[in-house]
């Protein structure tokens, strides 16, 4: 005996959500199915702590803030700074405002000499980004074949873009600290995706008590709201039953006219029984390069410089110098009875990972570049918490697949058209927005899918 639905969705992640409640808003009978995910955030002695540090980008004029919008979910819940986040440079600090105006101010206090050609990028920078959302509606199987010749272009890498305004590296140095720290993928990055990363965070990083947990237990709510139903239990494997797909856990089956897998590609590929190695050979070419390696500080307010409230902080390493491998990506807590939680992150490769030693000397340096940061931290400290990335649960991706648009690296319907894919592998140069948009990809995917069955 089976349950039947309209689509069911593989994993409870944040891009699943997305597209059940984008779904589910539109009348769809739509069901997750999969484990309880594991937490972002946890507590010791009294703090609550993240995983690694989780920015919330696209809530004002971005792919997150239509979403809400379109399934009619408040924006109060989450909170802002005046500041949203600094770029901390070997000799100065640099403001990220949302508005253009303030903005333009400070990009001319710190690069006076070349501002002219500083402006000229963000205005072309802007302009990409305000296409890329024109793109993402596209018919989501045919979107790559329809490009027009501005993305072509948009391929290129942002280092040649960037390399032309500054001859001593230090507007180079202040653009990859971004890129690396809001890409869910490391190394070269086009020009597209950049403009897509520096725009949504220019339009504010936000936080919500609880962070990604409190996000997703949002939507989940959302969704049950709207009629939607949240199954929490393994799939064991899925097969083809007639005109539908089937699903079987341990103790119940259930069936649905498409799937929507949000889970890690290789195991979403593993879970078919007719063919399943056929499609795992467009997965095998994923992998996750790097972890991130997470220091977790509970400290005194006083420990905390005045104005540091709920700020995003990029810090370079303790050589001092223009590389965005050796970068510290910091998130402080809004205060809470006098306390703040601080989580700082480091992209560790792979190979690093696997030896204590370096991870020891990483971790070292690492807070020395916190006490840099936050003078005088040591002494106002309760607790330390270090995450190695040996029980990291997310990776860094990367894949050896040409990158459609600049941006992507799976294409959504990676297996056949009723059977489409959302999660981090497909957009994963957008960071969150990538996210947000592979959620609302799949779902558009199988909702033009089930009007053209009824058609």
């Amino acid at each position: 005996m089976e349950t039947a639905y309209d689509i069911l969705i593989i994993g409870s992640e944040i891009s699943g959500l997305i597209s059940a409640a984008l779904l589910a808003k539109k009348g769809i009978r739509v069901a997750i199915v999969g484990d309880a995910v594991k937490p972002a955030s946890y507590e010791k002695n009294g703090y609550i702590f993240n995983e690694r540090p989780f920015p919330i980008t696209g809530l004002h004029g971005g792919p997150l803030g239509e979403v809400l919008d379109e399934i009619g979910l408040s924006k109060g819940v989450f909170r802002n700074a005046a500041i949203s986040y600094q770029v901390v440079l070997p000799d100065e600090r640099v403001d990220i405002y949302e508005g253009t105006g303030l903005f333009h101010e400070e990009l001319r206090r710190c690069f006076p000499q070349y501002i002219d050609k500083v402006s000229a990028f963000y205005s072309h920078t802007a302009d990409i980004n305000g296409k890329i959302d024109q793109i993402m509606e596209l018919n989501p199987f045919s979107f790559r074949l329809l490009l027009p010749y501005w993305i072509a272009r948009g391929r290129k890498p942002i280092k040649d873009a960037i390399e032309r305004i500054d001859p001593d590296q230090r507007f180079q140095s202040f653009i990859s600290a971004q890129l690396s720290s809001f890409s869910f993928m490391p190394g070269g990055i086009s020009l597209i995706a950049a403009s897509s990363t520096l725009e949504s965070s220019r339009k504010g990083i936000y936080c919500m008590e609880g962070g990604s947990d409190a996000l997703r237990a949002l939507l989940m709510k959302k969704i049950r709201t709207l009629g939607g139903d949240i199954i929490e239990a393994r799939v064991k494997d899925m097969s083809r039953n007639g005109n539908r797909w089937l699903l079987r856990t341990e103790d119940e089956a259930f069936s649905g006219r498409a799937v929507i897998g949000n889970i890690d590609a290789r195991t979403f590929c593993n879970l078919f029984l007719d063919g399943g190695k056929k499609y795992l050979k467009k997965a095998e070419r994923i992998e996750k390069a790097c972890y991130p390696l997470t220091i977790n500080i509970g400290v005194k307010e006083d420990g905390i410089p005045a104005g540091m409230a709920e700020n995003v902080v990029m810090l370079r390493d303790y050589k001092k110098e223009y590389h965005s491998d050796n970068l510290l990506f910091m998130q402080i807590s809004p205060s809470a009875n006098g306390r703040r939680s601080l989580s700082i992150t480091c992209k560790v490769s792979k190979e690093e990972f696997s030896l204590k030693e370096r991870l020891r000397e990483i971790t070292e340096k690492m807070l020395e570049g916190v006490e840099e940061l936050c003078p005088f931290i040591d002494i106002h400290t309760e607790v330390l918490d270090i995450r190695s990335p040996e029980s990291g649960w997310d990776g860094i991706y990367t894949t050896t697949l040409s990158q459609r648009m600049g941006v992507g690296v799976l294409p959504p319907e990676i297996v056949r058209g009723d059977v489409v894919f959302a999660g981090p592998e497909v957009f994963p140069t957008l960071g969150f927005d990538g996210l947000v948009y592979s959620g609302r990809m799949a779902a558009a995917a199988v909702l033009k899918g089930l009007e053209k069955g009824k058609a």
